[in-house]
């Protein structure tokens, strides 16, 4: 360094020697500061004070300290909180009696979990509904595996149902099927695939190839489908999927991803504001929607923002009752929609038993359903018996000569998935009751319907005004009669 201010003082007059050693002084700094990267901490301590050393290089150390320091907080950030895994292993040792030191925490990652029980409420438990901030840790030990979910401090604690969740996800399970689920739930939730995992897969065989999730108007081929049920989960959201052996066909199934928080909530609400024990209501059908800021339900003279709340319309039969209710996505708010329920005091007509002279004979073993037409202007009675076998038969009462007989098939298939519509739609809650025409009403058509636990009687007239239960039986009927073959 002599050599170097000797060589340019030979150039300069003293008061230059003395301002150009100090800016090949700085240079020299400002390389160290370049090169030592992790050092720039005591650079800035030894070198901040005197005069000679340039602000430029002050603030670059300071920045580089920053950025230190941020990716830092980033680390421990992501990091679960030794309380948390403490908490985790302890829990697990008390159950399973394995020394929390031979419990390897194996995965982790922050959530935001639906209600006060993380999404995991025990048989007749309240929740509150609150989002709950916290952590998901899965833990190993000699090829077992359990998952936790936690609040933020490890002092609420719940364990996923199966203590063994690998066993959850079949080794035969496709990676195309894993990538159907994932990708839909991804536009369904609004969330990236990487949030998005599959916590439960089931090998099912499905009734048709509907795989059992039906729409309105649409038949669906009778041969039975092999396929998965997937759950998956996302942000404290869950949803149940269906799907075929290969992925190429992907259903929601609605009702069975209805957060519990929601149907609960629901219950709730419908039990309170009818006088109804919850354990008379049942929730029979849910179904997504992004509503406004009225939930869909505004007035003639409300401004309801356009802004969409993800939440759920929810449909609880009451006995004779439906009743429809509108919710955002955690049933903390909830509304109910009277136009679309079916109340036993506004719209629906009220029953009466039907004497019991008046009833039909009982059904023969081998018969699964029975329709009895009569009246109208011809004055005709026809009987339509649907067999095990699936067999139709169709006759005039009282044509000696069977002149009007007649001998449909329909796939065995079919007339099991209509058995179990009978049990879906709950026909026996109908057992013996009759819903007459109006008074003064002329050259009607009656029904009698009977299943083998009970019978229903209604005139054609009045079928629009029938429980939706009742309508959705005699709406499948009629399809079965109509697509059944000779």
């Amino acid at each position: 360094m002599r050599q170097i201010f000797k060589k340019h003082s030979k150039a300069v007059n003293p008061g230059e020697t003395v301002h150009q050693s100090e800016r090949i002084f700085a240079v020299l700094v400002l390389t160290g500061v370049l090169s030592l990267g992790a050092g720039l901490t005591l650079l800035q301590t030894a070198f901040a004070a005197p005069a000679g050393l340039s602000e430029s290089i002050t603030r670059l150390v300071k920045v580089k300290d920053q950025k230190v320091g941020q990716n830092l907080d980033r680390k421990q950030a992501n990091r679960l909180p030794p309380r948390i895994a403490n908490a985790v292993r302890q829990d697990l040792s008390r159950q399973t009696g394995i020394a929390p030191g031979k419990l390897k925490i194996t995965q982790f990652s922050q959530e935001t979990w639906n209600d006060g029980c993380l999404g995991l409420p025990k048989s007749g438990e309240f929740c509150t509904q609150a989002l709950v901030p916290g952590w998901r840790v899965v833990v190993s030990s000699n090829n077992k595996t359990w998952v936790y979910r936690t609040n933020s401090t490890g002092q609420v604690l719940r364990q996923e149902k199966s203590n063994t969740p690998g066993s959850n996800i079949p080794g035969n399970f496709p990676k195309s099927v894993a990538n159907a689920v994932i990708s839909d739930a991804s536009t369904q939730l609004g969330l990236p695939v990487n949030q998005i995992r599959v916590v439960q897969v089931e090998q099912k065989t499905w009734p048709d190839a509907c795989l059992g999730i039906y729409a309105p108007d649409i038949l669906c081929a009778p041969a039975t489908v092999e396929g998965w049920q997937v759950t998956v989960e996302a942000s404290g959201k869950r949803l149940v999927y269906r799907t075929n052996a290969a992925g190429s066909v992907v259903k929601v199934d609605q009702l069975a991803s209805l957060p519990n928080s929601v149907r609960d909530a629901v219950l709730r609400e419908a039990s309170r504001q009818f006088k109804v024990p919850t354990t008379e209501l049942s929730i029979v059908q849910a179904q997504q929607y992004n509503w406004d800021s009225c939930l869909g339900l505004g007035g003639i003279n409300e401004s309801c923002l356009t802004n969409a709340i993800p939440g759920w319309q929810v449909t609880v039969q009451s006995k004779l009752q439906l009743l429809v209710y509108h919710t955002n996505s955690d049933g903390s708010i909830i509304k109910f929609n009277q136009a679309a329920s079916k109340l036993s005091d506004a719209g629906i007509l009220k029953p009466m038993p039907i004497p019991t002279s008046e009833l039909p004979p009982s059904l023969d073993k081998n018969v699964v359903f029975r329709a009895i037409a009569s009246g109208g202007f011809t004055g005709r009675t026809y009987e339509t018996v649907l067999l095990n076998d699936g067999n139709l038969m169709r006759v005039r009462i009282g044509d000696a000569n069977d002149s009007e007989r007649s001998v449909l098939r329909i796939p065995v298939q079919q007339v099991r998935q209509f058995q179990q519509l009978l049990e879906q739609q709950q026909f026996a809650q109908f057992k013996n009751l009759s819903y007459p025409a109006p008074s003064g009403a002329a050259d009607h058509i009656t029904y009698t319907l009977s299943s083998r636990k009970g019978t229903v009687r209604y005139t054609e007239i009045n079928q629009g005004s029938l429980p939706a239960p009742l309508e959705k039986v005699i709406q499948t009927w009629n399809q079965l009669g109509s697509s059944a073959q000779r």
